[in-house]
């Protein structure tokens, strides 16, 4: 007894060239199949290019380099040098960012939202727009940077406003009294 023999049964959806229900079934599970097996390249989430998702780069030297766009989610980057480069729109999604050097760095619009900053370097920094977590609280210095409408939790606007080394220009793009 063959299928189509079969009373009630849907077995064809058009065996006219003979290329019935099952034959395409069969067809799409092979391609589903030699899918899996190939290996997609492509890395960037933002900004074009090599991303730095969930890699380990600490003690590395990217100084005045642009990564404008990219993607540091999850990135370790202990002891890192990002001095004086461009890292507009980046993204810092819970990085490990333990004495890192962002001295005179463009984080413009930056996400550094549950970052680990304690010894972290933002003096000379451009913070204009960028989105930070308490853990600013942890940086060794803010002298001079500009946090012109960045947003910051309000409890730790007010204790950053406390800092010795929040004066001047600081003081002012934080909105302290």
């Amino acid at each position: 007894v063959s299928l189509n023999q079969l009373p009630g049964r849907l077995t064809t959806v058009d065996n006219r060239n003979g290329f019935g229900f099952w034959a395409a079934t069969k067809s799409i599970a092979a391609s589903i199949v030699l899918m899996s097996f190939i290996p997609f390249t492509a890395n960037a989430v933002s900004g074009g290019g090599l991303d730095f998702a969930n890699l380990d780069i600490t003690g590395q030297d990217l100084c005045n380099q642009n990564f404008k766009g990219k993607d540091f989610t999850q990135v370790i980057a202990k002891g890192t040098n990002f001095k004086n480069s461009n890292l507009q729109g980046c993204r810092f999604y819970k990085a490990f960012l333990v004495n890192t050097d962002f001295s005179g760095a463009d984080i413009r619009g930056a996400s550094l939202e549950d970052t680990s900053m304690d010894g972290a370097l933002l003096k000379n920094t451009n913070a204009v727009g960028a989105y930070f977590s308490k853990s600013l609280l942890d940086v060794a210095s803010l002298e001079n940077a500009d946090f012109t409408d960045a947003q910051i939790p309000v409890k730790t606007q007010v204790l950053l406003c406390e800092r010795p080394d929040v004066i001047g220009k600081t003081r002012e793009s934080l909105m302290c009294p």
